[in-house]
């Protein structure tokens, strides 16, 4: 567990047994795990060893095969690192002659034993998480963690959750993009704006603007007036730039107003 302190000494402290039973449930379930997850991986992939400085590693070969993130506790100064090398070899049959050959060859896995580590891997994961995500509810009920640097007013909720299903995945990437910009976004150097991931970000003409107007979370009514196109076609996000909080506000999702 930690230089000097052995796993055998926590488990034996009485204040550990529920957790230790916990993870030898996780333990006992591994076995079955590890098969599923070998037998699925791709239907070409025949039997696959994984070893990381000559020693086998399932973990990590599951997290390399899963195109995953592998976990570790930093007992050693070899999991320090955010990605690990692995060797793999692979003996898989070739589909011409039948025979049966060994492929040896090197890969890496993500990788994380600190909490720092995951910096690394935050656009990946971000992404990772989105490309799960089916539905608008599902967007709403995961935007504080997929879109850190956009808000939304309360009842963009109600936009999302009845989004018309033909604006989805136009939705989907222009938050995508939003957020990207708004985390790249250096207000004091950039007070006009972020540089935009996304094409035809504008503000509203003149004569529409006074129809842009919402109650903001403070209760204070503010001009949304820039926008950025759901699809070619009716689809529109209106937001508002919060320079001290390096944040993007959302006030409408859905039909061009």
């Amino acid at each position: 567990m930690a230089k000097g302190y052995y796993y055998a000494q926590w488990r034996n402290d009485r204040r550990n047994r529920e957790q230790h039973l916990f993870i030898q449930r996780m333990r006992d379930r591994c076995t079955t795990f590890a098969k599923a997850l070998h037998e699925s991986a791709a239907p070409e992939q025949g039997a696959v060893r994984h070893s990381h400085k000559g020693v086998e590693v399932q973990g990590l070969g599951a997290a390399q095969m899963s195109d995953g993130l592998a976990l570790s506790l930093p007992v050693d100064p070899c999991w320090d690192a955010t990605w690990l090398r692995l060797d793999v070899e692979e003996l898989a049959e070739d589909v011409r002659s039948g025979e049966l050959n060994l492929t040896n060859y090197t890969d890496c896995v993500r990788h994380a034993c600190r909490a720092d580590h995951l910096n690394a891997h935050e656009t990946w994961a971000r992404t990772e998480g989105l490309d799960a995500v089916s539905s608008g509810a599902e967007l709403w009920a995961q935007a504080g963690d997929l879109f850190p640097n956009l808000q939304f007013l309360p009842h963009v909720r109600d936009h999302l959750e009845n989004l018309d299903p033909r604006w989805f995945k136009g939705t989907k990437r222009l938050l995508r993009q939003l957020q990207e910009s708004a985390a790249g976004w250096d207000p004091i150097t950039s007070p006009t704006g972020p540089h935009w991931e996304v094409a035809h970000i504008r503000p509203e003409h003149e004569g529409a603007r006074r129809n842009r107007w919402w109650d903001d979370l403070d209760g204070v009514s503010r001009c949304f007036e820039l926008h950025g196109n759901i699809n070619t076609g009716a689809g529109r996000v209106y937001f508002r730039l919060v320079h001290d909080e390096k944040a993007i506000r959302i006030a409408h999702i859905g039909r061009h107003l």
